[in-house]
């Protein structure tokens, strides 16, 4: 054995031997679904100042890819948009913490003082740091602003200068921050959330709307409703027991909880459960302090302020009935060779039938089962369906021999009578000299007496009529038909 090989060997056991002594942090996950609001820069949420953590990755840049490119080189890349707005000047100084240290974050400042939100490019950014975060090139995974750097910028796939110069902020003036996240450098994937800390700001930032509720998530249930909030709520501010708020008539509730939140976070929908199935009908959601007393308060640690004299917020919404599966007619029986229209015997949202069509009304030609699934305002489904069944019925082509064009509305018109549906048609009308006074190839036209805009004279005249019925060989017959003046 060489020595280079016992020097491997022992090099191995000493990284085990390390790997075995080393204590192991777990952190968990929270992976939001793409297209957030938050990911798109007209939907950044607003902070104030101090401290915000959250604990999702986000996947995607949103509905919309509002930086496409930066100072820096690339542009958002898993992103998430927040927003502050200088009350007091000062200088705009952050940290971005990871909460485990091995992420990724790159950051882009954005002055959008008088800018339009969906008119965003590189030449608004004022600080981009897009470094990697090469175990222990930026310490403990922090990036941000800081007195220590006089830097505007660092390139993408860079290492090292973890910190930017600090913005000095005017009174007025409006920023967006977009954070791009990433798990370990080495091994890419989501992250695990971050803490962006603004205590150590010189500029004093605008407070935020305080929350209140705004309308119902619609939705069919008679055990929950979901309440979207005008700005997000901390998680934690909601009360578990869902004794923030009260319904009229009574339901009793059972309990509330953030949609998506997990590990803390923020969220601007509340689903209420109730404390058994409610009766179908109207109903008034009302907000309270908790029996507690505690209230539901913004990302900025602003809560709601009840009085005695004052009217709770409220939002009215309503307890669907479940849609009735009785909208499409009994079975029912059609020749073999018709076509039949079959729709809905009442109107809801959007359809979906087992052909794939997605119209209230569609054409049936083939017999068998057909089903038809729809969606009403509540959105609640339903599903009902219809059998359609094949009768084998007589088929044959009848014409007149005589007819009087006297315009009495009776026997005017000489054309082939169906009992059938004629896939190929073709008729035609000639006089005693072999001339033709009427063409037609669409089933259901007739001869009116007339060639030309003049009327025929009485007589007898020749037709001849090309058709093919239903599963039946194409046929010609012809005759003689007499008109009488």
């Amino acid at each position: 054995m060489t020595k280079r090989s016992i020097y491997v060997i022992m090099a191995a056991i000493t990284a085990i031997t390390a790997c075995l002594l080393m204590p192991y942090v777990s952190f968990s996950q929270t992976i939001l679904p793409p297209d957030q609001p938050e990911q798109d820069a007209c939907n950044a949420l607003s902070l104030c100042g101090g401290q915000f953590t959250t604990p999702y990755s986000y996947q995607g840049v949103g509905l919309v890819n509002d930086l496409t490119t930066t100072p820096c080189g690339a542009g958002e890349d898993n992103s998430m948009w927040l927003k502050i707005t200088v009350a007091t000047a000062g200088q705009i100084i952050f940290k971005i913490i990871p909460i485990d240290t091995v992420d990724d974050y790159d950051f882009a400042v954005l002055n959008v003082t008088n800018v339009n939100c969906s008119q965003l490019s590189s030449s608004d950014v004022v600080r981009c740091n897009f470094n990697n975060n090469k175990s222990g090139s930026n310490k403990m995974g922090i990036v941000g602003l800081d007195p220590s750097s006089t830097l505007t910028e660092v390139q993408s796939n860079a290492y090292g200068e973890s910190f930017l110069a600090p913005i000095n902020g005017e009174a007025g003036q409006t920023y967006f921050i977009m954070i791009s996240n990433f798990g370990p450098d080495a091994t890419p994937g989501p992250s695990h959330g971050f803490t962006i800390d603004f205590t150590a700001s010189t500029a004093v930032f605008q407070s935020n709307q305080l929350p209140a509720l705004q309308n119902v998530v619609k939705h069919c249930s008679d055990s929950t409703v979901t309440v979207q909030l005008n700005v997000p709520v901390q998680c934690s501010s909601i009360a578990a027991d869902g004794s923030q708020f009260y319904i009229t008539p009574t339901i009793p509730i059972a309990g509330a909880s953030g949609v998506n939140c997990v590990n803390g976070g923020y969220t601007s929908e509340i689903l209420i459960s109730f404390a058994g199935d409610a009766i179908p009908g109207p109903y008034v959601l009302n907000e309270q302090p908790s029996i507690s007393g505690t209230t539901l308060y913004n990302l900025c640690g602003d809560s709601m302020t009840f009085t005695s004299t004052s009217t709770p917020p409220s939002v009215s919404f309503t307890v669907p009935s479940h849609v009735q599966d009785n909208y499409l007619r009994p079975d029912t029986t059609k020749c073999d060779y018709s076509a039949i229209t079959e729709s809905v015997l009442r109107e809801f949202d959007s359809y979906l039938w087992n052909t794939g069509q997605t119209t209230p009304a569609i054409k049936i030609m083939n017999p068998g089962l057909y089903t038809l699934q729809v969606t009403d305002s509540n959105n609640c489904i339903g599903l009902d369906s219809i059998n359609i069944i094949d009768s084998i019925c007589p088929q044959y082509v009848y014409l007149p021999n005589a007819f009087t064009p006297n315009g009495d509305g009776k026997n005017d018109i000489f054309r082939p009578v169906f009992a059938g549906a004629a896939s190929t048609f073709r008729f035609a009308v000639y006089d005693r000299w072999g001339r033709a006074v009427f063409i037609t190839t669409t089933p259901g036209d007739g001869w009116d007496g007339t060639a030309g805009g003049r009327q025929q004279p009485a007589g007898t005249y020749v037709w001849e009529c090309v058709y093919q019925l239903y599963q039946e060989p194409e046929r010609m017959q012809r005759g003689t038909v007499i008109l009488i003046r």
